[in-house]
């Protein structure tokens, strides 16, 4: 994973607007109580679901393993049928706005994060591709970890303060050596957006788009 500077003027706007909506204007408590079901964390906390031990387990179980979180502390706001509608209606809005700026086909991911939220150990195996994610946290007490493909070391990105972005590639079940085993967790209230793109250039495109500069170099 890489870090990008997000430096567009309208994509800075775009974002901003539904950041100050978001944790100045709207209510969180449903949200909150959709992540907070047990059967969703199974009374696992951030350092455990985000720490050595359950990687290992996750490893272990390759293709066992679903792909997606397995253990999660947050709410799904694009696919959740418990969501208040408030929050689908301006998570539809800026998914257009941000599809319709970037060329993008749809918004893959858009998370929320209760404080001391995670998403644990897991690698998308089953929703691979290039990606692009967008985290918004006030004070950046969040972070995004990975299992480095090469050395099995692993890294620690640590949020910054407002908007940040990361790209990547998560590879899928026939390309062993690109399987990317990722999680996330936050101390505060977050929000994570992502993209999933199919093709290289595409998402090359969509970087130097945020970026304000060219990606031709991103692989």
């Amino acid at each position: 994973m890489k870090w990008v500077d997000i430096k567009n003027p309208d994509i800075t706007r775009i974002l901003n607007e539904y950041s100050d909506w978001f944790f100045d204007e709207s209510d969180h408590t449903e949200l909150i109580k959709i992540a907070d079901r047990e059967e969703r964390h199974q009374g696992m906390t951030l350092e455990e679901a985000c720490g050595e031990e359950y990687l290992a387990e996750i490893v272990e179980k390759d293709g066992k393993h679903i792909g997606f979180p397995e253990k999660t502390r947050s709410t799904d706001i694009c696919n959740n049928d418990n969501v208040p509608s408030v929050h689908k209606e301006k998570r539809l809005a800026l998914g257009w706005d941000l599809c319709a700026f970037l060329g993008a086909r749809n918004q893959a991911v858009n998370v929320f994060y209760p404080e001391n939220g995670f998403m644990g150990w897991h690698n998308n195996w089953n929703a691979h591709g290039y990606n692009i994610l967008l985290s918004y946290s006030k004070e950046g007490n969040g972070f995004f970890r990975y299992r480095d493909l090469v050395t099995k070391e692993i890294v620690t990105m640590k949020d910054k303060a407002g908007w940040s972005c990361k790209v990547g590639y998560f590879g899928r079940g026939r390309e062993p050596d690109k399987v990317f085993y990722h999680c996330a967790g936050s101390y505060e209230p977050r929000i994570s957006l992502g993209f999933i793109v199919p093709h290289l250039e595409m998402w090359q495109d969509m970087i130097s788009d945020i970026s304000d500069s060219d990606a031709t170099s991103f692989q």
